[in-house]
């Protein structure tokens, strides 16, 4: 092979490496933005879930002259002290006594579930299970739900999963106050909160109904 051509030969590869480096740079960035236009997609639908929860509580509210509870009342017979217990107990005042929602949230019945495996010694709902059902935001974490008179409780514990190693994740949801008057938002109502990206809650990407900026 003349020396030209061993020249030729070897630009080639060169450009051939320089593809592939440009194609590996490009598939990378597409990567990037198919997931953070995945989160958003997410992000989006927990605000509309969210929404449509609060409709419905506060269509609970008008209703029954308050909002729905946030911890087992006596004769339930449930502890307050589980994971999941607001999101649950907001299940069961929601799909109890043939009030169904109220209708507002049948498309939201087949996607009920039970993270925590829990059980009450009594059926509670209207469903034929006497299992404690919980509403999971897109990432598959039980929404918290905080009744008024519940925000002063540092304790409830939510249960989901670490995203990257699917590894069993305990935290903490507590009310939001606003820091400007350090008081709750929804002072006379209800929280609803989603765990946000992370799975986990008290972190920077929580999502509520209400605006903290």
């Amino acid at each position: 092979m003349s020396p030209a051509l061993h020249r030729r030969s070897g630009f080639t590869l060169i450009e051939l490496l320089a593809v592939l480096l440009i194609l590996s740079i490009l598939v990378g960035v597409l990567v990037v933005s198919l997931r953070d236009s995945e989160r958003s997609v997410r992000i989006e639908l927990t605000r509309t879930l969210l929404a449509k929860l609060e409709t419905a509580a506060k269509s609970y509210q008008n209703e029954f002259g308050a909002a729905p509870p946030s911890s087992f009342q006596a004769g339930q017979e449930v502890a307050n002290d589980g994971l999941n217990v607001g999101i649950e107990t907001f299940v069961v005042a929601l799909w109890s006594k043939k009030w169904e929602a109220g209708g507002l949230l049948d498309d939201l019945r087949d996607g009920l579930v039970n993270t925590d495996g829990d059980r009450s010694s009594r059926q509670l709902t209207d469903f034929a299970t006497r299992d404690l059902l919980e509403i999971p935001d897109p990432w598959g974490t039980p929404i918290a739900y905080i009744e008024r008179t519940d925000y002063v409780l540092t304790n409830r514990r939510y249960l989901s999963y670490q995203p990257e190693t699917g590894e069993p994740l305990e935290t903490v949801a507590t009310a939001f106050k606003n820091p400007r008057t350090g008081q709750y938002f929804a002072a006379q109502g209800f929280q609803l909160i989603s765990a946000g990206p992370d799975c986990q809650f008290g972190t920077e990407d929580d999502i509520t109904t209400f605006e903290r900026d």
